[in-house]
């Protein structure tokens, strides 16, 4: 059944260069399309963008919720930190393929290869970043670049009863007007309410070429994709986006690959002699932060902090939609979901395992939660959970994961080449090797509460350890995305679950230093003073 293929974008950027221009020009127009359509019709990018967040007036239209309750708002259909992650992102890519396809017919959505060694070297393929194209098919030439950014037709907020002109105190935390475009990395995109704008306006100032911001980009983007460089303790191996896309690969189930609350309580349970498992979901969140305006882990790590004010949108999940380069990653997202279903043998059918049918990530209390009308503590299934908004236009009924695991005979594509394409299972037991005489426990820390904290955040974990003749040596231990949004604390399917627990190889340690090592962890945001109430809870496992 398969009828196209999705191609890597860096390699369409290569096809134009060399004179073939048109698959690059019909993937340009059909984006610069769907982004003049009416934002009321269900194929604008705006209505297609609002889907995953934002505008969550329209998510209490569709499901009727409470307007006087202050606390119903859901925050869109996306599923995070559940079993749902990888199957409700694969439908949702499939929609907006769709509209593409009304605007060009036959032209497929590219993923951006991440791990290409294009991107581990130069960050960003420059169809993202340049200010115009050329689209000499179309007979339009010098027109605005539809994958650089998005301009906001409609005004978006997360507390829509409140009025705009109300005091300071009772401002929505989270505004954009219409006319509002968006931002990555070093840009700061805050702006729900004056004093916000004024921060804003004055972090910009500070950047106001748009070459040099696209360089900090792609060198921001290159750190995190490698980690850091050799130094004296050596850092953790898997430090960086790259080899967790590669780790995530060789997650042995699909429940714990799946997303990060399952692979948070397998990695708690495992034995500390065997590597954590890596879920899908963590290079997921790691890009989002990357592109939206969090320096490398290994440059906070050495406390030389935040480009403090940056907050692009892909750094939030309220209005990431709305940058189009989300959709790229995304298929990228979905297609190492699909490299991993080839390397498991899941391509035909995806089970959650019965034992772990009331695991951590299965239940609509877990992380994010699902999406609204699902009542708290209820079973997540693959055949019976509504991916909603989205309906099967075989069945005219919601799509359900079981519904998304054949791409090629279900959704009727595939995947050209790209990076990892030739991983085997064998590759597996060197990745998992110990050296001698180091280290094979964990760190685990939990007790942080995403509650307190405006927007997403980072932690670095740390050891010191100090020798009979008072030297002392740091070891980095490594980090931990946390993708959230804006306001936790005001969402209901966020507070269902708020715990972040992350763990830590400490493999970088030689074993007789670890119980002589003090650990902390730092945890890295976007306010200026860590929130009162902040605890965390360390302990070395094994």
């Amino acid at each position: 059944m398969t009828t196209g293929i999705r191609q890597s974008i860096y390699f369409l950027q290569q096809e134009y260069e060399r004179g073939n221009t048109r698959p690059l020009e019909d993937v340009l127009f059909a984006w610069r399309g769907i982004q003049q359509l009416d934002p009321h019709e269900w194929r604008s990018f705006f209505a297609l963008g609002g889907l995953h967040g934002e505008p969550f007036l329209l998510r209490r239209a569709v499901d009727r919720l409470p307007p006087e309750d202050t606390y119903a708002y859901w925050g869109g259909y996306c599923n995070h930190g559940n079993i749902l992650f990888p199957t409700w992102h694969r439908a949702y890519l499939h929609c907006v393929e769709k509209a593409l396809q009304s605007i060009v017919p036959g032209v497929m959505l590219p993923f951006w290869d991440e791990t290409d060694d294009y991107s581990l070297h130069h960050g960003v393929p420059a169809i993202f970043t340049q200010a115009t194209v050329d689209l000499p098919s179309y007979g339009l030439m010098g027109i605005p670049n539809p994958l650089r950014s998005f301009t906001l037709p409609i005004s978006v907020s997360d507390s829509y009863w409140q009025d705009q002109n109300a005091s300071a105190d009772e401002a929505r935390p989270y505004y954009k007007r219409a006319g509002y475009t968006t931002v990555r990395y070093p840009l700061s995109g805050l702006v729900g309410n004056f004093g916000d704008s004024e921060l804003t306006y004055a972090h910009n100032q500070k950047y106001p070429d748009p070459k040099t911001n696209d360089a900090l980009l792609n060198n921001n983007i290159v750190a995190w994709l490698n980690g850091p460089e050799p130094e004296d303790p050596p850092p953790p191996e898997g430090a960086n986006i790259y080899a967790s896309y590669r780790a995530c690969l060789f997650a042995p189930n699909y429940t714990v690959f799946s997303n990060t609350t399952s692979a948070a309580a397998w990695n708690g349970a495992i034995p500390s002699s065997q590597a954590n498992v890596v879920p899908l979901e963590a290079p997921h969140n790691d890009l989002h932060m990357a592109v939206g305006g969090f320096d490398a882990p290994q440059i906070v790590a050495g406390n030389m902090g935040l480009v403090s004010g940056s907050n692009g949108d892909m750094g939030e999940n309220n209005t990431s939609s709305f940058d189009p380069i989300f959709f790229f990653h995304h298929c990228n997202i979905d297609r190492m979901f699909w490299l991993w279903q080839k390397l498991h043998g899941q391509t035909r059918t995806l089970e959650v395992a019965d034992d772990m049918t009331d695991y951590p990530g299965t239940s609509s209390s877990d992380s994010q939660g699902p999406i609204p009308g699902v009542a708290p503590g209820t079973r997540l299934t693959l055949g019976g959970t509504a991916l909603k908004p989205f309906r099967n236009p075989l069945t005219s009924r919601p799509y359900v994961s079981t519904d998304c695991v054949d791409i090629e005979n279900q959704l009727g594509y595939t995947y050209g080449p790209g990076s990892f394409d030739d991983l085997s299972i064998d590759d597996q037991l060197r990745a998992a090797a110990v050296k001698p005489g180091f280290s094979t426990r964990k760190l685990m820390v939990r007790g942080v509460d995403r509650a307190l904290f405006q927007g997403s955040f980072l932690l670095t974990a740390h050891a010191t350890v100090t020798d009979d003749g008072g030297k002392t040596r740091q070891y980095y231990l490594g980090y931990h995305s946390v993708f959230s949004r804006y306001s936790v604390s005001s969402c209901a399917n966020c507070r269902a679950h708020l715990e972040v627990i992350a763990h830590f190889s400490l493999r970088s340690m030689p074993e007789d230093e670890v119980d002589r090592a003090t650990f902390t962890v730092k945890v890295h945001h976007r306010g200026s003073v860590l929130p009162a109430g902040l605890k965390t809870v360390l302990k070395v496992r094994g």
